[in-house]
């Protein structure tokens, strides 16, 4: 079959996440490599104060970032019109904001270490995220511990939404004997039983982890060989790409397929879904790990309409229910109050929504030094045909 387009960290107690993700934070590190931007220092900005406004603005995200009703709720409640637009890969919306600019997309959301890539390439504009009322339910660590989205004069270069670590998920009817490595995925029981998103430099970096790599996003030429074999390796087993995560869940669901790599909350969404009992894990040769954020697009046409969004619209509830919804952790301390109030805190608990510093123990996504050269690798493995 040819390739198509188309208490786990539930059950792992804390002190394991720690142990599995220490000593592999290097990647957070390596914003230094792409901009020189220094952490917000704890006093409320002196840069001028957005301006907000009323219409329509276009938004490149991922599906898992709004709700249909939200959207409705904006409109009738204070006359903002998002078009959501989606992509899958990170690298795939840096480039679509290279090619039509802010004619075309007022705002895009980004993973980690590209936020600071976007802004190094003259692509996003600052703000003044202190303005933005939806800041005040903001945890401490989203608004003073994260330089990759800071500039240092009191800028924001994304406004900070979510987190997780990409952890391994499998189905316990079909894989047995509780895994704990990334090799489980190249096991030949599980021919064309899994499934991965569609992010070509994430998959890179998780072949660059199985293989024992630390700096994964910083392969050197070796190494991205010795990954792009791995990824060929692994072709016999997957049975497509997806583009969303909401696929992944389907898939689980249907158990179509057995294993996939995922972010926190998967459980409960496969559950949810009408699926059976799944399990996940954190490899123990290391994971990698995202925090995600929305940017406002250099010259973007609707830039105050998309700034109304920000202010208005990340609201404590409705946070919270996308954390019920998707499942993985957000940065939001108002949304956690919420779902305490509302008899959801053992699932925040168990999914780690009152703990976002442990995000940054995690590696982060972000481009590789070796852009070309990690695309191609990629590329040339999928042209194999598995």
């Amino acid at each position: 079959m040819s390739l198509t387009k188309n208490n786990q960290i539930g059950n792992m107690n804390r002190r394991h996440f720690l142990k599995t993700t220490a000593g592999v934070g290097a990647g957070l590190t390596a914003s230094s490599a792409l901009t020189s931007l220094s952490p917000l220092t704890r006093k409320a900005s002196a840069a001028e104060g957005p301006t907000f406004a009323k219409g329509n603005f276009n938004w490149l995200t991922w599906d898992d970032h709004f709700f249909p009703k939200q959207l409705v709720e904006a409109a009738n409640d204070h006359g903002i019109k998002a078009n959501p637009s989606l992509f899958s890969d990170n690298s795939e919306a840096f480039l679509k904001v290279q090619q039509m600019g802010g004619k075309q997309i007022d705002m895009v959301s980004g993973d980690s270490l590209w936020v600071p890539k976007f802004y190094e390439e003259d692509l996003i504009e600052p703000f003044d995220l202190w303005s933005l009322k939806s800041s005040k339910g903001l945890y401490d660590m989203a608004l003073f511990d994260l330089p990759f989205f800071q500039t240092g004069d009191g800028r924001q270069l994304g406004y900070p939404f979510g987190w997780s670590p990409v952890v391994i998920a499998y189905n316990p009817k079909y894989v047995t004997n509780d895994p704990t490595s990334w090799d489980v995925l190249w096991d030949p029981k599980y021919r064309r039983k899994v499934t991965l998103e569609l992010q070509p430099f994430d998959v890179m970096a998780m072949m660059g982890k199985s293989l024992g790599y630390d700096k994964v996003f910083n392969m050197n030429a070796y190494q991205i060989k010795a990954a792009k074999q791995q990824l060929i390796d692994l072709l016999p087993n997957m049975l497509r790409w997806v583009e969303q995560s909401s696929e992944v869940v389907s898939m689980f669901a249907n158990e179509e397929v057995w294993l996939a790599t995922v972010n926190l909350g998967f459980e409960d969404r496969v559950k949810e879904a009408g699926g059976p009992e799944i399990k996940t894990f954190a490899p123990k040769e290391g994971v990698i790990g995202w925090m995600d954020g929305e940017m406002i697009v250099k010259d973007a046409v609707n830039r105050d309409v998309a700034l109304n969004w920000l202010d208005k619209m990340p609201t404590g509830e409705w946070v919270a229910k996308n954390f019920l919804e998707f499942g993985r952790p957000l940065l939001n301390r108002s949304a956690y109050h919420w779902l305490v109030k509302n008899g959801h805190e053992d699932r925040a608990k168990r999914y780690l929504f009152d703990k976002p510093e442990l995000a940054l123990k995690m590696s982060m996504k972000g481009p590789s030094e070796d852009m070309e050269g990690t695309i191609s690798a990629f590329n040339e493995a999928l042209a194999t045909g598995g």
